[in-house]
């Protein structure tokens, strides 16, 4: 039996001083403006006149490497937000977006490596919390994973991406009734999110299973329905995916005989 989990995506979001300061003039804030409209190489020109021209600071840094990152350039987008980071090292934004780009790129060694730096400097940063536990799951260290979760939810109880992350590891370790918590804690607070449906209907097929092993068949019924209820919702919201399709089909495949 193929089951597929929906990918965490990765996403980064600019933080808002590069936004709202000018620290180089009137071409930073038209870069600005370029990379709002999704003219990215137009932004990256306008940035590197800043740095040819003796201007360029760390939000301009910043703000490019945002740029490369939308453009898909890996070691563009890295180099550019490391200048930001010697330019402003204590900065726990910076941190954590250097983070994201190595999470987008599947660079989870480098994460952790880097995380262990960071936790201790930012101890409350969630976004920091999140890339680590999300690399160290990554690496099959869902248990570790799972204490740093723990620390990030006492400040962030309601943040839907750990609440994901910590239902995808609970199901991977088996503990299908701690995944379904974390989910169905995790959909209340998203309705409209494909993946976090994908993944509680695979956590309630897992328990249909279990429980028909079992020999408990009524609760069985009752988590197969939920299942069929649940990866209906993720068609609903995004038919296009082929993982949802694939689960859907399969859940939808079998009977309550």
């Amino acid at each position: 039996m193929k089951t597929q989990f929906l990918a965490f995506v990765i996403a980064l979001a600019p933080f808002s001083l590069v936004f709202s300061q000018s620290p180089a003039g009137s071409s930073y804030f038209q870069a600005v403006e370029e990379y709002k409209l999704r003219n990215y190489p137009k932004s990256i020109e306008l940035l590197k006149g800043l740095q040819s021209e003796g201007k360029a600071t760390f939000e301009s840094y910043a703000l490019l490497a945002y740029n490369y990152d939308k453009l898909n350039d890996f070691e563009n987008a890295y180099g550019s937000i490391q200048e930001a980071r010697k330019r402003k090292p204590d900065d726990e934004n910076l941190a954590a977006d250097t983070l994201g780009i190595l999470a987008k790129y599947k660079k989870w060694k480098a994460v952790i490596e880097l995380s262990e730096k960071f936790v201790p400097l930012f101890p409350t940063n969630a976004e920091i919390r999140y890339f680590y536990s999300l690399a160290l799951s990554e690496k099959g260290a869902g248990k570790v994973a799972l204490s740093q979760i723990e620390k990030a939810k006492s400040g962030n109880a309601n943040d839907v991406r750990f609440l994901e992350l910590e239902g995808k590891i609970y199901y991977l370790l088996k503990n299908y009734d701690k995944a379904d918590m974390s989910l169905r804690w995790a959909s209340s607070l998203n309705e409209k999110s494909a993946s976090i449906w994908n993944n509680l209907a695979l956590v309630q097929e897992a328990l249909y299973r279990q429980n028909l092993k079992l020999g408990k068949k009524k609760d069985a019924v009752g988590y197969l329905e939920e299942a069929k209820e649940c990866i209906q919702k993720a068609e609903n919201i995004d038919s296009n995916d082929s993982s949802v399709k694939e689960n859907h089909k399969r859940i939808h495949s079998i009977t309550n005989s």
